[in-house]
């Protein structure tokens, strides 16, 4: 598994570099935007403060190559177990789907194991700079159960993509950068830095924007003992 996730980060940052070497980074309009509506549900884990703390210290440099650059609180990084339904506009729920979506994911992630997280390592996307995350097995599980769950209880299942990743969103582009080899060269400077280990007990349900900064909290479930 973790070769599998070494191989997936690096084709991210691959495309990311050559994106940004083409100056075809993807600039996010919404970040500069007064009404961003767009909301989704999604189950996510948050980090430890002092893994928190230390990611937010390697951005520092990258905070300081100019205002094109959204980079995330410390309250609002997280991973992303799953996008249920991704976020979009008019997103919309009535209180009986809500309540059948909270039973399905609590049940599911109280029969599954803790699970154990290494982050290591900043990479690039097209759209994004983003902490390396590599977890044990039973995020595999988690999230082949939800949807084999949610299915069977006939609820949709809006991914984007079912994706492998374990990655953290850090930093944004809010602007086209006007230095993209710097972006470059500090990301790659912190390319194996270790930010920190800890294990996930809990799992929040929520609404949310697409930065996790406007959260509505439906439910947070513990994992199995």
């Amino acid at each position: 598994m973790m070769e599998d996730l070494k191989k997936l980060y690096t084709e991210i940052d691959e495309r990311g570099y050559q994106a940004l070497m083409d100056h075809a980074e993807e600039v996010d309009p919404y970040l500069t935007a007064t009404d961003d509506d767009r909301r989704g549900l999604s189950l996510i884990l948050h980090l430890p403060a002092h893994v928190s703390r230390n990611i937010n210290f390697a951005l520092q440099p990258l905070k300081k190559t100019g205002l094109e650059l959204y980079c995330y609180p410390d309250a609002d990084m997280h991973i992303t177990v799953m996008d249920i339904i991704g976020a979009h506009h008019d997103f919309q729920l009535t209180p009986d789907q809500l309540a059948r979506y909270q039973q399905v994911v609590a049940e599911t992630v109280a029969n599954t194991a803790p699970i154990d997280w290494h982050l290591a390592g900043l990479m690039l996307s097209p759209a994004a700079v983003m902490v390396k995350g590599y977890y044990s097995p039973s995020m595999v599980t988690l999230r082949n159960n939800l949807r084999d769950h949610l299915a069977q209880a006939g609820l949709p299942v809006h991914e984007r993509y079912a994706t492998q990743s374990g990655h953290v969103t850090v930093a944004r582009f809010k602007q086209p950068l006007s230095d993209p080899q710097a972006i470059v060269d500090l990301v790659d400077a912190d390319s194996s830095l270790a930010f920190g280990d800890f294990t996930s007990t809990r799992a929040d349900l929520v609404i949310h924007d697409w930065y996790n900064h406007r959260v509505q909290l439906i439910g947070s479930f513990a994992f199995a003992e």
